[in-house]
């Protein structure tokens, strides 16, 4: 079918005579050779299906050395890769603006990914609930209308005596006050990066593309500015996109960001054991016992994340859950 694409006349040509070529960037396509859907908006369904056939011509070669390249740079920094796979689909940049209205996300070589960022920060919030409930007791007596934002602010803090100021007026064990410490060694602070680093998960073999859908019952309601209710008499408008399919495997790693303090006689790698609040071997699998104990706790939060919160959009429908 011959649609308008909105790039220059000469990229069109270019993309069209390669289009049916091996060696195919389906994120290219799906960021810069989409058709217009401005102009006709039934074209949306045309545009995934050119970014899933593109897929399905991905570089292989490219896509092996890539994987290459990755365990180089997570073995340069002293990081144990390790591997999970999806139980479900997942979706990954759903609510990103393209020209398809729907996004996704893709590594500039083509292939699907999860930022590091966004391993941190799931990591970061279910090691925030992990001491949220530890003081659980306290926060209820509280009795705060935002507490999770108010222990987050805490934890955060600059100063350590600010911070320790704001913590003991939960009256934490010492349990606690220890995960605490190691929460903002992990993350950093307002002022001070976290001692661990979050590289990139990629997948470990070229996963499979699926088109998914969703119907949302008011659309009307949905839309942005509107004032309209949710009454029943609105019509479903079904939205595709798409999702990486289940079983997909992913690589993991986690690496250690060198600084001075570490080989001072007081460094991480040489405190003592973990108190009895540190069950990270439950979860750790195959952890090198050599790492600093803070990446193995920040694995553990992170695989806690992984497993029980989910990545991605529609976790509460159940994707970007992993096992």
């Amino acid at each position: 079918m011959t649609y308008s694409i909105p790039i220059p006349e000469t990229s069109r040509l270019a993309f069209e005579s390669h289009k049916e070529k091996p060696g195919q960037n389906a994120g290219l396509v799906f960021e810069r050779f989409a058709p217009d859907i401005k102009e006709n908006p039934e074209l949306k369904e045309d545009g995934l299906q050119s970014v899933l056939k593109a897929f399905s011509r991905a570089d292989t070669k490219l896509f092996q050395e890539w994987n290459i390249r990755w365990e180089q740079v997570v073995r340069a920094a002293h990081a144990e890769p390790f591997t999970m796979k999806t139980n479900w689909r997942l979706i990954a940049g759903l609510g990103e603006k393209g020209g398809l209205e729907v996004g996704f996300t893709f590594h500039r070589y083509g292939f699907p990914y999860l930022p590091g960022s966004s391993l941190k920060g799931l990591a970061r919030t279910y090691g925030l609930l992990e001491i949220a409930l530890g003081l659980e007791s306290a926060i209820k007596n509280k009795n705060e209308k935002e507490p999770l934002a108010n222990l987050d602010e805490i934890l955060s803090r600059e100063k350590m005596s600010k911070f320790e100021e704001g913590l003991h007026g939960y009256n934490p064990d010492s349990d606690i006050l220890s995960m605490a410490q190691a929460f903002r060694q992990v993350f950093g602070t307002t002022d001070t990066a976290g001692k661990v680093i979050f590289f990139d998960a990629i997948p470990s073999a070229i996963p499979k593309l699926e088109m998914d859908i969703m119907n949302p019952h008011y659309p009307e309601y949905y839309k942005e500015g509107s004032n309209a209710y949710p009454t029943n008499w609105q019509s479903p408008i079904p939205v595709k996109f798409l999702a990486i399919a289940s079983g997909s495997s992913f690589r993991f790693a986690l690496g250690w960001r060198n600084s001075p303090q570490d080989s001072h006689e007081n460094s991480e790698k040489k405190q003592k054991t973990w108190n009895g609040w540190f069950k990270g071997e439950q979860i750790v699998q195959n952890a090198n016992p050599e790492s600093p104990r803070l990446i193995k706790l920040a694995r553990r939060w992170m695989q806690g994340g992984l497993l029980e919160l989910g990545v991605g959009s529609k976790t509460n429908a159940g994707y970007g859950y992993f096992s």
